[in-house]
């Protein structure tokens, strides 16, 4: 009994070792690759053209479906790489999902058919864009430039980046998402002389993350969300934001455009 238990424990530690030993770093280079193709500089998408590469863009949803930060964790060197990882993936299966079903267009953008219904694996279990998005990158990294990277398939959402994340710059690519995001019109508008600020939805549905990032990260004890765009806005912007007092700012919020963010 005792030489059957040492032999099924060797067993089980090679098994284990030789899985560990075949698990590989993500390879993000189709991805960088078809995001190139297909998507253009104000971020739209060629879903005719990526569909008929689904194959291709299959390859990268098995990688990720295989290994994640939270199945290897040894193969991400730290949150950065992480974070890359996470909003990589959720990008992809977001093309993915739009990509398969073009030019069908009826269930991709709404929160009972691809955020809640959708089912999604990583790193070798079985989630979703919605579990992804809340339960993984917001609350596990609390950064609120994710808004502004990560694509929802709507023509609202942030614009989808050409080209992967360069290896050890997502922060750096966070940081240029916040400034392109915030300094487009279409997302933030302010008028000094009546004081309106017009805002994205996305400030909205998400304030609580810029506020609570203004109050844990930058000392603010009682947060406003124009201290948190002055951080990347403009010059001019950002001059005239700063010198009005935020208790005489009114806030209103565009509409959110849901249709595909295709090309045209």
């Amino acid at each position: 009994m005792t030489l059957r238990r040492i032999l099924f424990g060797s067993i089980l530690a090679l098994s284990l070792t030789t899985g560990s030993a075949l698990a590989q770093q993500t390879n993000y280079s189709e991805y960088d690759r078809l995001t190139r193709k297909y998507v253009n500089a104000q971020g739209l998408v060629d879903y005719k053209g990526l569909k008929s590469e689904l194959p291709a863009l299959k390859t990268f949803i098995d990688q990720i479906s295989a290994v994640s930060p939270e199945s290897h964790p040894q193969l991400f060197a730290d949150g950065g790489e992480q974070l890359r990882f996470w909003m990589t993936a959720y990008n992809a299966w977001v093309l993915h999902i739009a990509a398969s079903e073009y030019p069908s267009k009826s269930a991709l953008w709404n929160f009972v058919g691809l955020f809640r219904n959708r089912s999604i694996k990583l790193g070798g279990r079985a989630s979703s864009l919605e579990e992804l998005e809340h339960k993984i990158i917001r609350a596990k990294y609390k950064e609120p430039r994710i808004h502004f990277y990560i694509n929802c398939a709507a023509y609202s959402c942030p614009p989808l980046w050409q080209g992967a994340i360069p290896h050890g710059k997502t922060w750096d690519v966070l940081n240029q998402s916040a400034k392109r995001f915030i300094n487009d019109p279409r997302n933030v508008k302010f008028d000094p002389a009546t004081k309106k600020l017009q805002l994205s939805k996305i400030f909205d549905w998400f304030k609580d993350d810029f506020l609570t990032y203004l109050k844990e990260k930058q000392g603010i004890a009682q947060p406003h969300i124009a201290q948190y765009l002055v951080m990347y806005l403009d010059e001019s912007a950002r001059s005239a934001l700063e010198k009005t007092p935020t208790g005489e700012i009114s806030i209103s919020y565009f509409s959110y455009n849901k249709s595909l963010n295709e090309q045209k």
